[in-house]
């Protein structure tokens, strides 16, 4: 993934809707003021015999389907899939859905680079590009936490980083690139000659699937550096950020809903398919505003006041060029010139309209009625934007943006808990840890990755709130927890 050192990078996976707002925003007032985020939470970590993961007491783990970037024959790390292939390498985004007869299946991102191995299902169809490394791997894994089976689930994509579970039972899996095929080309910055296909979608995996599903892009959605998607089950609609400092905040509005031809409740795998409507935020009062707070002087949009909007149709969401050379680098190799945003692209095309822009768009959670977002690199300092939306009183606010990169180090993925707490993924510059946030907005350390200075990632919860997943992304490792998920300390 690119660099993420800020605050509270990638708020992801709607699975955490069941969480009141009040603790999002407590945390966040607490970052804000400076007052000390700090608890016991459910006592010191234990270290791990193994070397792997160091837990809580009364907590254990199992580990599998895992797989080192570049290596088939680790003898920790390097497994297979139930097949034979090797599991591919980077495990990334993740969602849990209720599977037949007690099994919890997974699925699994692994964001992969052209050229990258072990890959997902490698010269097997059905896939998007023949020379895709990356897709998604679904595990079946018994109330034990035990893995049961594990298989290919979608393949010939790039970089699949994030994306979002929906309320019909599918995963909604987000290229975090947007190659094109072609030789390295003096204009087009993302051309290149090991992609096959143009890339930049984002495509869907029933959880039901039992083997590779068809490779599809949900074009409507549009083509750029997607990241996160939250649904909203009262409307249908989805909810998509961009990762790029000029990116913008989306809506897709599915065609089988804005016809009239489905309910939301109705909707089903293959829907979003069938096209819509792709749009970008605008604050009415503010068009083309720059809320990345980074100018010089007193900051334009404060936390707490709610902003009125509407949104934008993007005229041509699925565009050639996203990136391009800058011709005023004057590099003298024109293969070597640093990329500009083209006019081409979604962003140009809405911020022209006056779609707002936000400074590296995240994740998304919601929570009830409202979505939380991330602005990873806004605020004055670059330390990042949280931002909530209320979708059914069309509007929006700056929640916090604290400028201080010393609080929390890299937050990533998050879930909720059974009692309530929300379980961070870091992505930090040193330790990485799984932090737990309470809704009184402390924080403490659930989990360490003991074993390197890899990111987490992916974390889920199953519907019986019994088991943790989460992923460790580089050697790529799956773990299940389970312990006493309500002996948190006050």
């Amino acid at each position: 993934m690119t660099s993420r050192r800020d605050f509270l990078r990638r708020l992801s996976l709607a699975t955490a809707a069941a969480m009141a707002p009040t603790g999002l925003e407590a945390l966040c007032a607490r970052v804000a003021s400076g007052a000390s985020i700090e608890t016991h939470g459910f006592g010191r970590l234990i270290p791990d015999p193994s070397g792997l993961l160091d837990l809580p007491e009364g907590f254990r783990y199992r580990s599998f389907s895992s797989a080192r970037l570049g290596d088939t024959s680790d003898i920790q790390f390097s497994q297979t899939l139930t097949n034979g292939e090797p599991v591919p390498a980077l495990h990334d985004g993740m969602a849990v859905f209720s599977g037949a007869r007690g099994v919890m299946v997974l699925i699994r991102n692994h964001e992969m680079d052209p050229g990258q191995m072990p890959a997902v299902a490698p010269g097997r169809t059905p896939r998007w590009d023949r020379l895709g490394t990356g897709g998604t791997t679904t595990l079946w894994v018994n109330e034990q936490g035990e893995l049961v089976r594990a298989f290919a689930s979608l393949a010939g994509t790039f970089r699949n980083c994030a994306g979002g579970a929906t309320p019909w039972g599918s995963w909604l899996s987000a290229e975090e690139c947007v190659y094109t095929p072609g030789p390295a080309d003096p204009h087009v910055y993302h051309q290149r000659p090991d992609v096959a296909e143009s890339h930049g979608y984002m495509f869907e995996v029933d959880s039901r699937a039992e083997d590779l599903v068809a490779a599809r892009p949900i074009r409507g959605m549009g083509r750029f550096y997607h990241e996160a998607v939250a649904v909203d089950p009262a409307t249908g609609y989805v909810y998509l950020t961009e990762d790029r400092a000029d990116g913008l905040f989306y809506r897709f509005r599915p065609h089988v809903i804005t016809s009239k031809i489905k309910h939301p409740r109705d909707l089903a795998v293959g829907d979003l398919h069938q096209g819509g409507t792709l749009e970008a935020l605008r604050l009415r009062d503010h068009p083309k505003a720059l809320t990345q707070n980074h100018e010089d002087g007193p900051p334009r949009f404060l936390p707490g006041k709610w902003m009125r909007i509407d949104w934008v149709a993007i005229p041509d969401p699925e565009p050639k060029v996203d990136m391009e050379r800058d011709p005023n680098d004057r590099e003298p190799d024109p293969l070597k010139r640093v990329p500009r945003t083209a006019s081409t692209s979604t962003r140009a095309q809405g911020f022209e309209l006056g779609a707002a822009q936000f400074s590296r768009c995240e994740g998304i959670t919601r929570l009830g009625r409202l979505f939380y977002f991330c602005a990873t690199n806004g605020g004055h300092a670059g330390a990042g934007q949280v931002w909530k939306f209320d979708p059914s009183g069309n509007r929006i606010a700056l929640v916090v943006e604290p400028n201080d990169r010393d609080q929390l180090d890299g937050p990533d993925n998050l879930t909720v808990a059974p009692n309530g707490d929300l379980m961070v993924c870091e992505d930090g510059t040193g330790e990485n840890f799984v932090v737990g946030i309470t809704p009184r907005g402390t924080c403490y350390h659930f989990a360490r990755n003991a074993h390197n200075r890899s990111e987490f990632a992916g974390a889920c919860f199953s519907a019986d709130g019994r088991t943790l997943f989460v992923n460790m992304q580089d050697p790529g490792v799956t773990y299940a927890i389970q312990g006493p998920w309500q002996g948190r300390k006050a």
